[in-house]
């Protein structure tokens, strides 16, 4: 038998129903008494496709997923009697926006100094998208921005500070979404922790600018008279204050 052509060529999308007509081959020889039947010999591992052994019309027999392959070269022989011939099938999946962008977690953090300034990058965002062209293209967005302090790059992903944080805030909860350019739009999300971390950048304050007091000359030797205070309006061990005289206790007194 010979096929009417040597390489057929046919384009499928991704996620058609079970038997769904892909293409059809034919093969014809000159005794018109032999019947001719097809069989799909290479190419076709998985048992993607099936043909019909009489018509020769190949349909789908399992769920097609580009991401999985994009192509398929199959190898079909029809026979006529004792006699072979056999034709090459090329089959290109085409995509379908059936993916969501995905993240590599459901949940980040990440630590940050409160003095940081405006348009420092804090974090780089990254999701990935396996399907096609616009289907798989990725844009980024903030879902829940607290106080506006953040900013993201919609291409990048990077995302940085619009305003001072606040460290008595302790930590913010921002939610990012990746959302691809395809028709339906897909999307998903993730939350970032930033964690605000103190700097020591406020020095001690005395509750008044000047101290005076009277003290008498019989007054004894490690007796307390008098006690100054001080506050720091930093955390943790920026905040924790200690005490000197520097000047003007002459003679140790």
């Amino acid at each position: 038998p010979v096929f009417t052509q040597e390489i057929y060529s046919f384009v499928v999308f991704e996620n058609v129903a079970l038997g769904y007509h892909v293409g059809g081959v034919s093969a014809h020889t000159m005794d018109l008494n032999i019947n001719i039947t097809y069989l799909i010999t290479t190419g076709d591992q998985k048992g993607m496709f099936e043909i019909n052994k009489m018509t020769g019309l190949i349909t789908t027999a399992s769920i097609i997923d580009r991401e999985e392959r994009a192509f398929y070269q199959l190898k079909v022989v029809a026979s006529g009697g004792t006699i072979t011939g056999d034709a090459l099938v090329n089959i290109t999946v085409r995509d379908l926006n059936d993916n969501s962008p995905h993240f590599l977690h459901a949940v980040e953090s990440v630590n940050v100094v409160e003095n940081w300034n405006t348009g420092h990058t804090i974090f780089q965002a990254k999701a990935v998208d396996p399907d096609e062209g616009a289907n798989g293209q990725v844009a980024y967005s903030l879902k829940q921005n607290p106080k506006n302090l953040f900013s993201i790059d919609e291409r990048s992903g990077a995302i940085s500070l619009t305003g001072l944080l606040d460290v008595n805030d302790g930590s913010y909860q921002v939610e990012i979404m990746a959302s691809d350019l395809g028709v339906p739009e897909r999307f998903s999300s993730f939350i970032l922790t930033v964690s605000v971390h103190d700097v020591n950048d406020n020095p001690p304050v005395f509750d008044q600018l000047s101290y005076e007091v009277v003290i008498s000359e019989l007054e004894p030797v490690n007796s307390r008279f008098f006690s100054v205070y001080a506050s720091d309006k930093d955390s943790g061990t920026n905040g924790e204050i200690a005490y000197n005289i520097i000047e003007g206790n002459t003679g140790d007194a």
